[in-house]
């Protein structure tokens, strides 16, 4: 029987700056303001469950391991590493951490998250979240803004440093700025790389970042990475997240020595992420490559 439009409870998530938005027909479980934002989890009959955070989807059980396997190991398998110490900026609901435990290589995991009610929700409704007492694990609730300065003035390094942020509203604003740039860039060490992500839409004239539309268009990390060449060598791979907006998402590797992360060293498979897929994601559209210069 077909379901009638007035029996849905259709959910909007609307990218004002280019008046686009996707629905998605779903039943909330849970609502709550939390000191920093708005947390909700939805049901969706498909998907399952769908964390948001001030309306904007963050994971659901069914595609969240697109993002975070394509996040982890691209730039954990694209280079011979040992004794890898890793800071995840963000990442409340866990599966970023899971994904970095996976290899036991990586000797140290530091996870800074300014709102410990996503993380406790996503760890009661997601289940999609690393040990979080795997002792190579630290969890850190406080602002990453804070942590970050405080790191470089302690001369604090790391390996790899993700980024797994949420649109640059809320408490997610203190972190797309110029100062953030420069203190995770004096936070890597000299083999290390940033990864940074965004979803991307291409309009008639050029390509437009997230992180524009959602925020100060002065704002935008990858922008200021290029420009002011904080950290010397930017590139890019790119994969499919299918409940974030446009589907079309990147990933953004900020080094000092430029390596190249295109070629795996391992095997490893996951749901989403395999080898090949490792060297296919490099593989950039030429829009890509003339609107958002690489």
């Amino acid at each position: 029987m077909k379901v009638s439009e007035a029996s849905r409870n259709w959910w909007h998530e609307e990218t004002e700056g280019v008046a686009f938005t996707h629905a998605l027909d779903m039943r909330l479980l849970h609502s709550e303001q939390s000191p920093f934002q708005k947390i909700e989890i939805y049901e969706h009959e498909t998907f399952g469950k769908v964390l948001t955070l001030d309306d904007l989807v963050q994971a659901s059980q069914a595609d969240e391991f697109m993002y975070h396997e394509m996040a982890v190991h691209v730039p954990l398998l694209g280079r011979n590493w040992t004794d890898v110490s890793v800071l995840i900026v963000g990442g409340g609901d866990g599966g970023i951490l899971r994904e970095v435990l996976k290899h036991d290589f990586v000797t140290q995991v530091k996870m800074v998250e300014i709102d410990e009610r996503v993380v406790e929700l996503s760890k009661e409704y997601l289940e999609i979240n690393g040990d979080y007492n795997d002792p190579r694990a630290e969890l850190l609730i406080t602002d990453a803004a804070k942590f970050m300065k405080d790191a470089r003035n302690r001369g604090d390094k790391f390996d790899l440093i993700i980024l797994d942020l949420s649109e640059p509203v809320g408490p997610s604003s203190s972190v797309f700025t110029y100062e953030f740039c420069e203190d995770f860039s004096n936070c890597l060490t000299d083999r290390g790389v940033v990864l940074d992500s965004d979803s991307i839409f291409v309009g008639k004239k050029r390509a437009y970042f997230l992180q524009e539309l959602c925020g100060d268009k002065d704002q935008n990390l990858v922008s200021i990475m290029q420009g002011k060449k904080l950290l010397p060598h930017v590139s890019g791979y790119r994969s499919i997240v299918q409940l974030y907006p446009a589907a079309e998402f990147g990933f953004f590797l900020y080094s000092k020595d430029g390596h190249d992360y295109s070629q795996p060293v391992s095997s490893h498979i996951g749901r989403h992420y395999n080898p090949e897929l490792h060297k296919a994601s490099f593989a950039l559209p030429t829009w890509w490559r003339e609107h958002l210069g690489f």
